[in-house]
This record gives structure tokens, C-alpha cells and sequence, in this order.
């Protein structure tokens, strides 16, 4: 502001500065996206050469790594993972560190979903009726809800990390329930995929007989829900 012979002149806008912060804001989210679909590239580009590479230098640290960075980015279903580590490691190795792995990833992504989007996907979910109504029961059975989910092998993980980050989850009951829910399916197709090498129809068997189980477990809840609306 200029005072030219009693004549206030303004020369300059003040600056916003909440405004300012919301434009960093918004642009921190786009950065993490960014980043994350550049990671999901490049994973996907090398995933063949990353599992090679794994095989090639067989190292806890290294083995933790990888089973942490295909749950983060599934470029691979992550079943498929779980039998190739069993295969090659056998099946308490692959089990524990794909357990591992697994649920440190589950922690990154509902940290990044409840820090950096929940506001603006919680707004979305709200508008959804049915979505909400599930919701509500989630918040209500947090436990429950998480570990029902991670039981369910047609549920997508990473939707279930999401999900538990957007809403009102608890951390440590998501990340309880998340490891408890995830121990069945992990050992299942480890012990599978440990058994591959000596006999491939008994590891299938192992699989058909956890897809027939869980089927039943699917339908079960289904009619134990339509029987409560």
C-alpha cells in the first residue's frame, strides 16, 4: 500500500496463507500418487527380473523386501507369490515373511489412505447408501469387519487396507485383526507351494480344498447378513 498525496494506492495482494497450505496440500497428494504409480511401473516392468533376482541372492533381509514391496504394489497376485516362496524356501520360511511382509505393507497403505486421502474418500463413501450402511457396521465392529475381510480370499487386500484407513478403524485393532485374518490363507498356500516340487496334484488339492472351505465360509456369512436386513 502506496500514499500518494492522500490517495491510498494498492500495489500488491495480500497472500492467502490458508489458502497457500491448501494448494501444498493438494499438491503433496497428487506427489504421493505419483510416486506410488511410478513405483507400481516399475515393479510391474521388473517384477520377473525382481523374483529371479530374489531366487538368485537368498537373504532374509532381501526375501522381507520383496514379499513387503509385491503386497505394496500387487503387480502379482499375491497368492502367487505366497506359492513361489514357499516353492523356493519352503514352507515356514515363506510363511513368516510373507506374514511379515504382508502386514507391513497393509500398515504403509492404511497410514498413506488415512494421512493423505481420507477426508476427501470418506466424503465419497458417504454419498454411497448401501457403502455407508456397511460402513457404520464396520465402525462398530472394527475387529470383526477387518478380520472377516482378510479371511475372505475373493476380498482385494489392498481395498481392505483402504478401506480400514478411511474409516474410523483403530490402528492397532486394523493391524491386529490384519495379521490374525491373514496367518490361514498365508500358511495355506506356502505349505502348497512347498509341496509343488514333490507332488504338484497335492498341492492343488491343498488349494481346491482351501477355495471349497472358504467358498462355504462366503456363503454362510452371505445368508447370515441377508438374514439380519
Amino acid at each position: 500500500m502506496v500514499n500518494l498525496r492522500g490517495t491510498a494506492v494498492q500495489i500488491g495482494t495480500r497472500l492467502d496463507l490458508p489458502d497457500l497450505k491448501g494448494a501444498f496440500g493438494i499438491l503433496r497428494k497428487w506427489l504421493w500418487l505419483l510416486l506410488y504409480v511410478l513405483l507400481a511401473g516399475v515393479t510391474f516392468i521388473y517384477r520377473y527380473e525382481l523374483l529371479a533376482w530374489t531366487d538368485l541372492h537368498q537373504s532374509i533381509p532381501l526375501l522381507l523386501a520383496m514379499a513387503t514391496l509385491f503386497a505394496l504394489v500387487p503387480v502379482i497376485p499375491y497368492k502367487f507369490v505366497i506359492i513361489a516362496f514357499g516353492y523356493s524356501y519352503g514352507t515356514t520360511t515363506a510363511a513368516w515373511i510373507c506374514w511379515l511382509g504382508t502386514s507391513l505393507a497393509a500398515m504403509l497403505v492404511y497410514g498413506g489412505a488415512r494421512t493423505i486421502f481420507r477426508h476427501q474418500a470418506r466424503s465419497y463413501l458417504e454419498r454411497i447408501r448401501g457403502l455407508n450402511r456397511f460402513t457404520t457396521w464396520m465402525e462398530a465392529h472394527p475387529f470383526m469387519g477387518v478380520m472377516s475381510l482378510r479371511l475372505l480370499p475373493v476380498v482385494p487386500q489392498m481395498a481392505v487396507n483402504i478401506y480400514a484407513g478411511i474409516t474410523y478403524t483403530p490402528f492397532w485393532v486394523f493391524m491386529v485383526a490384519t495379521a490374525i485374518g491373514k496367518i490361514p490363507a498365508i500358511f495355506v498356500f506356502a505349505y502348497a507351494g512347498a509341496q509343488a516340487e514333490s507332488s504338484i496334484w497335492l498341492s492343488l488339492g491343498i488349494l481346491a480344498g482351501y477355495l471349497v472351505l472358504m467358498a462355504i465360509v462366503l456363503l454362510l456369512f452371505r445368508f447370515r447378513s441377508r438374514n439380519k436386513v
